[in-house]
């Protein structure tokens, strides 16, 4: 069956009518001929409103039923006396005859400008989505931000004192790529750790600062190294010891309560 040009573009707007059924028996027989033919247009039309038509549901707001209404209509159901059957005779069927075309009430594009603004508004909302994902991680970049600021003054301060000593650490295996430095002011036993190429520690494992006084291992503090970070720097106060006391600095993987004694490996040492 070939139609015409013209032809295809008036059952083209039968097409919203046809998917909401405002189609009577005679135009949706015609249609549904036509559709058999195989006209690609009205059938791609199709299948942009049925995908369109599935959205509706997602605007409909859900409304609570006022209080009382379940015991009304039982009430009158059960006060209602039930109609005797009637046994119909049957008759002989016949063909309804075939209702000749009309045109649609609505126009076709009432219905597509539904469609269209449906969308809108599923795209403003995964806008806004996403626009509330991306303020979140800024507020998360400010604050690390704010506390490198707040590290780094304590490291200028460090820094700025008379008299610091550096205590250069190096990796006890070879190859392992570990390296830091440790400055600290004797006169008030406060430092800065600079640690480099550490990986992050596993799972109910952290790392632990030693200092050696007297062949003895003493704690000086716990630490983690985040995914990623290449330095580490952190103040600390050194607890114990005068200056000619403390004869090395050493780093090893402890559990995550810490140790006080070195438990793991040595990765890192370094001799005054």
């Amino acid at each position: 069956m070939t139609t015409k040009p013209e032809e295809r573009h008036e059952q083209l707007e039968l097409c919203i009518p046809y998917v909401f059924g405002r189609l009577n028996p005679g135009n949706r027989k015609q249609f549904e001929a036509h559709l058999t033919s195989g006209c690609e247009k009205c059938i791609h039309e199709l299948s942009g409103l049925y995908e369109a038509t599935a959205l509706l549901p997602l605007l409909l707001r859900q409304e609570t039923p006022p209080s009382g209404l379940r015991q009304r209509i039982l009430s009158r159901a059960s006060s209602k006396k039930p109609e005797p059957q009637r046994v119909e005779r049957p008759s002989a069927q016949r063909e309804s005859p075939v209702t000749p075309a009309t045109r649609p009430e609505f126009p076709w594009y009432r219905y597509a400008a539904t469609a269209v603004g449906i969308l809108m508004i599923l795209a403003l909302a995964y806008f806004v989505y996403e626009l509330a994902g991306t303020t979140t991680r800024q507020q998360k970049q400010i604050a690390d931000l704010e506390a490198r600021l707040l590290q780094n003054d304590d490291v200028l301060a460090a820094f700025g004192a008379h008299q610091f000593e550096d205590v250069p650490l190096t990796g006890v295996e070879p190859g392992s790529g570990f390296s830091g430095r440790f400055f600290w002011d004797p006169s008030n036993r406060n430092g800065v750790l600079q640690i480099g190429g550490l990986p992050v520690a596993a799972e109910g494992k952290c790392y632990q600062l030693w200092m050696m006084k007297q062949n003895k291992y003493f704690a000086v503090m716990q630490f983690d190294v985040d995914s990623g970070q290449a330095v580490f720097v952190r103040m600390l106060s050194v607890p114990v010891g005068e200056k000619g006391e403390i004869e090395a600095f050493a780093v090893t993987l402890e559990p995550k309560e810490g140790s006080t004694q070195p438990s793991g490996a040595i990765l890192l040492r370094g001799a005054r």
